[in-house]
């Protein structure tokens, strides 16, 4: 279940999963592990995602 949110722009979302990292790099790192790599395959088949690193929150 996801918390509620509200949409000011642009289409609505299913809903949103936000994960933190100390650094972009580390993001990246498990973002491009083999472990997340073999899962990834398997979710791009499920459903249409999106996937945006922001710095600074």
């Amino acid at each position: 279940m996801y918390g509620k949110f509200e949409t000011l722009e642009g289409a609505a979302p299913d809903g949103v999963v936000l994960l933190q990292f100390p650094t972009v790099e580390d993001a990246k790192t498990w973002y491009y592990s083999p472990a997340y790599q073999a899962a990834l395959q398997h979710r791009m088949r499920a459903a249409n995602y999106r996937v945006i690193l922001v710095e600074g929150l």
